[in-house]
């Protein structure tokens, strides 16, 4: 083999090395714990799926804690998730099919993971509240932006906390309209692995959108905005940001 051609086999191996490198570094997202801000379990009246995905190709396990409002723990189980495959799980068979809702804390040995929250109704003439919502990962955060909420007695809105790592956590929650004009403010406590909702006409007290900044003392938290209306035939429901 002449000098050219094993400086050609050499360069075409570094660039074999560094693509494999790259893909490495692609494929190193997610996370080892999450929260679940919400789910239902309510066999009659929603369908609800849990989805765990591996994104390392390591086929982790996973163990999963299920926790009512009040952060009591109702179910829980181990799975795991197959070389780059995804789980689709029914909350409702950890909680023994339980009416409940709460939220779901993640633990996954051996890889990466994330997840996400889906729930359709099965009575078609709601189905515009039908929604999905991602995990957040643990141990979450100290402090929340809401970039966008409505206080109108015709829509439902919600502010959504879950205590996410364990500890109680006092909130305080300070509400401004668009041209940053305070309308409100609360303090609140979210229950160690439990959640808490609120509605932000309950505090404002009159028709209005804005902006909401959230502090958290003794323990972390993750948060999320719902909102729903029937005449737009839609829900949505965005996580909040940490700052």
């Amino acid at each position: 083999m002449n000098k050219g051609v094993i400086m050609k086999t050499r360069q075409n191996i570094l660039v074999a090395l560094a693509f494999l490198s790259f893909a490495g570094v692609a494929w190193a997202q997610g996370g080892r714990s999450y929260v679940i801000n919400h789910f239902v379990s309510d066999p009659n009246v929603i369908e609800s799926h849990l989805v765990i995905t591996d994104v390392e190709g390591l086929a982790p396990t996973v163990y999963l804690k299920f926790y009512d409002n009040d952060g009591n723990l109702i179910g829980q189980g181990k799975e795991r998730v197959q070389p780059f495959n995804k789980l689709n799980l029914n909350p409702g068979r950890f909680v023994n099919n339980k009416v409940v809702n709460g939220t779901v804390h993640l633990e996954s040995e051996g890889g990466n993971i994330v997840a996400e929250y889906w729930q359709f109704y099965k009575d078609p003439r709601e189905t515009w509240k039908n929604t999905t919502t991602i995990g957040f990962e643990a141990p979450g955060f100290s402090k929340l932006a809401c970039p966008h909420f409505v206080s109108d007695k015709d829509v439902e809105a919600y502010l959504v906390f879950a205590s996410s790592d364990g500890k109680d956590a006092t909130i305080t929650i300070n509400f401004y309209d668009d041209a940053g004009r305070t309308l409100g403010t609360t303090q609140q406590v979210v229950k160690g692995n439990g959640k808490l909702i609120l509605k932000p006409m309950d505090f404002v007290k009159k028709q209005a959108t804005g902006v909401a900044y959230i502090s958290a003392s003794g323990g972390k938290i993750t948060g999320e905005y719902w909102q729903a209306q029937a005449g737009k035939d839609y829900q949505i429901a965005t996580p909040m940001g940490g700052i």
